[in-house]
């Protein structure tokens, strides 16, 4: 992996990822044929960038735009329209070069544009507009075709609690954990939230057919297992056993009751090796024993990222059958390239049936201190025999890295 690239070479390198694959989506929601394989036209050569709503009003929209292409040559901007985060909780942006726009109330996130509710008229979740008025896309977007500058609607879904308690009626499609309590994520199975996802892209491409020129779609989730392992991005929660998962668990014949029993053993073990409460045959053997006496803990995690893939796909085939030749492509959580578990269950070769593009979140510091915590955090859960420093060489081995030591890897990052 010690690769000498150069910051241009880097940016062609990105920009590959983007051309698109042009392949069928497998669900394909509203539409009645097939999207054509050659359909969507990608830009030639794309160079984007991610802004969030507050941006263009902290710098201004036409300070910003001179900026990116000034000083990035940016030809498209992936702009928030919909996120799922406060800015930040005290009102001030944690950026040293976004000091102007804070206040008392911040932004707890939602939609930063205008929606018609027809959009929405298979679904309760439709008042789910941000606190600010600031509407992305009718204010950003013009001025950016004035540029020959390309506008993408980036439709962001993370875990939020302010979210699911600020959303009217978002408790409701809440995951339930193996314990039997509401979590703070929605869940893929339940018929109201995807009835809302699905809306927000027929909102975009219907709503600005003329503002809209394509759509990037990303949420920062793993399945149970991955975030009982922990980590960067684990959610609260071991989920979901509601009623609409518990159902599509029957329909594949895995037993409700063996999955709950499974995972709540893990769960012990796991808080067992926090408290260095160490099994007799080692922490590794008695983990690969609940797995093996348990197998339904795999295949509910399974089930959990098949409806992940479910969605995704058809969000992809809503919008091929609306605006067909618009590229329709996905973020891809940084955690794909620090954690084996991880990969496996997010396949690009799957991805690729139902995008686009995709943009994966190769950022400096999930190579540095983010796969250093990932480490740690296997050596608390399912490799707790060992130190992070005895791991490491089998690790970089299994990713096919070959990297610094352990202790220089939060400092330096990877090169």
């Amino acid at each position: 992996m010690r690769l000498e690239v150069t910051r241009r070479r880097f940016v062609e390198l990105l920009t590959a990822l983007t051309a698109g694959v042009g392949l069928r989506s497998k669900a394909q929601i509203r539409a009645t044929r097939p999207a054509s394989p050659g359909a969507t036209v990608n830009r030639k050569n794309l160079v984007a960038t991610q802004v969030k709503a507050y941006a263009w009003q902290d710098e201004g929209i036409d300070k910003l735009l001179d900026n990116l292409q000034q000083k990035g040559n940016i030809n498209t901007v992936f702009a928030f329209t919909y996120l799922s985060e406060a800015t930040d909780v005290s009102g001030h942006i944690p950026l040293p070069d976004h000091g102007t726009y804070s206040k008392a109330n911040p932004e707890i996130g939602g939609a930063f544009y205008d929606y018609d509710l027809k959009y929405f008229q298979n679904t309760t979740l439709k008042d789910f507009h941000a606190s600010s008025k600031f509407n992305v896309i009718s204010e950003v977007a013009p001025k950016m075709k004035t540029r020959g500058m390309d506008f993408f609607a980036w439709d962001y879904n993370n875990t939020n609690a302010n979210m699911m308690r600020l959303i009217p009626g978002f408790t409701e499609v809440a995951e339930i954990d193996v314990y039997g309590k509401r979590t703070d994520s929605a869940c893929w199975n339940h018929p109201n939230y995807r009835a809302q996802l699905t809306g927000r892209i027929d909102s975009y491409l219907s709503g600005y057919p003329g503002e809209v020129d394509g759509i990037i779609w990303g949420c920062e989730r793993m399945g149970p297992l991955d975030n009982m392992i922990g980590g960067g991005w684990a959610t609260t929660g071991i989920s979901c056993f509601c009623g609409y998962c518990r159902s599509k668990a029957r329909e594949r014949d895995i037993s409700v009751e063996r999955a709950q029993r499974g995972f709540i053993k893990l769960d012990g073990l796991f808080q067992a090796a926090n408290r260095q409460q160490r099994p007799a045959d080692g922490y590794f053997v008695a983990f690969w024993r609940i797995l093996l006496e348990y197998p339904e803990v795999l295949a509910w995690h399974s089930l959990w990222n098949d409806s992940y893939h479910e969605v995704r796909s058809e969000l992809y085939g809503t919008a091929k059958a609306l605006a067909p030749k618009k590229p329709f492509g996905f973020h891809i959580v940084q955690n794909v390239t620090f954690s084996p578990f991880y990969s496996a269950v997010d396949d690009y070769a799957k991805i690729k049936e139902y995008s686009d593009f995709i943009k994966i979140a190769s950022y400096n510091n999930a190579g540095g201190g983010r796969m250093a915590g990932f480490v740690s955090r296997l050596c608390s859960t399912i490799f707790a025999d060992a130190t992070p420093q005895d791991l490491l060489p089998l690790y970089y081995k299994i990713m096919n890295y070959d990297e610094k030591p352990f202790e220089e890897i939060d400092r330096k990052s990877v090169v």
